[in-house]
């Protein structure tokens, strides 16, 4: 693809894989949170790896210089790409070559190709301008991760998703959903009229009350030995849906009763917890000893992917002060249905929104997020005053 004067996209070789990490860093430093930016090996295997990668430079043929770098992680199971590692030189951003590289991306998944339904993407929030390259090429906002990476200071991140074309007509939404849940399906109906939304009163379901027990865990982090267990736990594929997230920690219960399997990026903080071996309900009495686990060991923000439909998985994280961060419509096809999934967050610091730029479509999002944060930390404190 030709674009400007004398520039291109295509795809990258892995003779460029030097001049792509120092890209990186001139930009970043050596805080970059995302390994492709930082392991020459790592990014060289995702160049030679066409079935789950597609890595894009843009180039100055002018000047024989690469001015832009895009990665698409590729999930043909689940029929969802994930865009990382958005980076424009300095000396060339006036040539939009960030929109130009998001183009190519969307037409070439969305349009030509067929493998994929839907292409998602997070934007950090100390500048506006990749936000709007996202929204410019017709992304979807769906929420925001707050405190979700630690560079020079725990940062916001927000998510966009862009779908094939019709995709979103096709989706089946569900009927009943827990009530936390609806917030977030009107601020999505507010971006998308004709999108259908969740109308009937949720269903009540029973939570487990917390109990005084405090369940201790140990962690094991050997990523090899961690995955290799995953597999074996959770033979069918359908049982593993988290793209583009691989356990390399093990949570388990010193008594037995419950296994989780984990992602931690110790560099930046960030956790997601995949999959348990039990329902999460019956851990909810003893979450805050889980919290507490975590963050000895460096873990500054936690989130779970659910779908809308497991309300019973859902309310006990809410009553574990976990918040609802991010909704993803369509995002996972079965036998030719679409559901929707909802991401859930518990950050470990303190909120601080101070000094985030961010476009007009993510302030419903802020604002339900704070709202909700208030309910669950702020409003069930009880205050006893005495006689006078």
């Amino acid at each position: 693809m030709e674009f400007g004067n004398n520039e291109i996209i295509e795809k990258a070789i892995v003779s460029d894989v030097d001049e792509i990490i120092n890209l990186y860093r001139l930009v970043y430093g050596r805080k970059y949170p995302i390994s492709y930016g930082t392991d020459p090996d790592l990014l060289s295997r995702a160049i030679l790896d066409n079935e789950s990668h597609l890595v894009l430079v843009a180039r100055d043929m002018t000047q024989k210089v690469i001015t832009g770098c895009l990665i698409t992680e590729i999930d043909k199971e689940n029929k969802i790409g994930k865009l990382v590692g958005l980076v424009v030189h300095p000396a060339f951003q006036k040539n939009k070559i960030g929109n130009h590289l998001v183009v190519y991306v969307g037409e070439h998944f969305l349009e030509k190709g067929t493998e994929l339904n839907s292409l998602y993407a997070t934007t950090r929030t100390v500048t506006a301008g990749p936000q709007r390259v996202f929204i410019k090429n017709h992304y979807l906002p769906l929420g925001i991760f707050p405190n979700a990476h630690r560079l020079s200071q725990y940062e916001t991140v927000t998510l966009f998703a862009k779908f094939r074309k019709g995709l979103l007509e096709k989706r089946i939404p569900v009927k009943e959903v827990s009530a936390s849940l609806l917030p977030l399906y009107s601020i999505l109906q507010n971006l998308v009229p004709d999108l259908s939304i969740p109308k009937l009163v949720p269903v009540a379901v029973p939570v487990t009350l917390p109990t005084n027990e405090a369940w201790e865990f140990e962690i094991i982090r050997a990523p090899n030995y961690v995955l290799r267990k995953f597999l074996e736990t959770f033979p069918d594929p359908r049982d593993r849906f988290f793209p583009f997230h691989t356990p390399n920690m093990l949570i388990a219960d010193k008594k037995g009763r419950m296994e989780i399997f984990a992602y931690f990026s110790k560099r930046d903080g960030y956790c997601t917890l995949i999959k348990t071996t039990k329902p999460i309900e019956e851990l909810s009495g003893s979450l805050t000893s889980l919290y507490m686990q975590l963050d000895d060991i460096g873990v500054s923000y936690i989130e779970v992917l659910l779908n809308v439909k497991l309300t019973q998985f859902i309310e006990p994280l809410l009553v574990g002060q976990f918040v609802p961060s991010a909704i993803y419509p369509a995002m996972r096809e079965v036998d030719g249905k679409f559901e929707d999934y909802i991401v859930l967050s518990r950050t470990m610091e303190p909120l601080n929104f101070r000094g985030m730029s961010v476009i007009s479509q993510f302030k419903p999002f802020i604002d339900q997020y704070v709202d909700t944060w208030k309910q669950i930390n702020l409003d069930s404190i009880e205050v006893i005053y005495g006689n006078k």
